[in-house]
């Protein structure tokens, strides 16, 4: 994944959520490890999705899975600190979304990711309901910050 210029600034996405960098995060260089970044980005990735199963009935509501994460690794992050973990919506179909991720440092961008999301029922993919699509709809990144 090359992210586009405009995946670089924070102020581009419509959500934002502080994480904090974990002590457990880091390597021996008090860098943060490429594989904890996983966990910044599903942190904010799960508050959205929750959000947007609430939309619907229980009853009503598909399971949301990952099908696949792009991640591109940008810079570094060092602990103590905290991640400013932007998120928006770069696509919302009938039976999946992509959601557009960035990882940000003082403004510093130091990671994208691309995760496409699936609307599961028990026999295989299932159309997303209309109220979560409407829900994530509402924060769309702009096009072209799509990857």
């Amino acid at each position: 994944m090359k992210p586009s210029p405009a995946r670089l600034d924070p102020a581009a996405y419509p959500l934002h959520k502080a994480v904090p960098i974990r002590f457990s995060d880091v390597d021996m260089f008090r860098h943060l490890n490429n594989v904890a970044t996983g966990q910044f980005y599903e942190e904010a990735r799960f508050a959205l999705l929750a959000e947007a199963r609430v939309q619907v009935a229980k009853d009503d509501s598909p399971v949301l899975v990952i099908a696949n994460v792009d991640t591109a690794f940008l810079g570094q992050a060092r602990y103590p600190g905290t991640i400013d973990v932007a998120t928006g919506i770069v696509r919302v179909g009938t039976r999946s979304l992509v959601i557009g991720q960035g990882l940000f440092v003082g403004g510093q961008c130091i990671g994208c990711a691309d995760s496409v999301i699936v609307a599961t029922g028990p026999s295989g993919p299932v159309p997303l309901p209309g109220p979560i699509a409407a829900y994530l709809s509402q924060h769309l990144l702009p096009e072209d910050m799509a990857s």
